[in-house]
C-alpha cells in the first residue's frame, strides 16, 4: 500500500507556553497520522533561538510532515 502525499498546509502556530507539552506531542502525532506517517519514526528539528520555527520530520520518508511556529507573545 502507497502513502499518500498530504498537500501542504499552514504552519501550527502553538503559545511558547504549550510547547513540548503532552497535548502539544499528542497533536503533532495525530496530524502525522492524519498525513500518512502513523507509526513512522520522527523529530522535531529547528532553531529556537533564531527563527522559533521548527518542523516535524518522518526519518523514515525524510521529509517535513508538519511545520510549527512558536507564538513567545501569547
Amino acid at each position: 500500500m502507497q502513502r499518500q502525499r498530504a498537500e501542504p498546509s499552514a504552519p501550527l502556530i502553538e503559545p511558547a507556553s504549550t510547547f513540548g507539552s503532552t497535548p502539544f506531542w499528542r497533536r503533532l502525532n495525530r496530524l502525522a497520522a492524519e498525513r500518512g506517517h502513523a507509526e513512522h519514526p520522527t523529530m522535531l528539528v529547528g532553531s529556537a533561538e533564531v527563527t522559533d520555527r521548527y518542523g516535524l520530520r518522518c526519518t523514515r520518508c525524510d521529509e517535513t510532515v508538519v511545520s510549527i511556529g512558536v507564538d513567545r507573545a501569547a
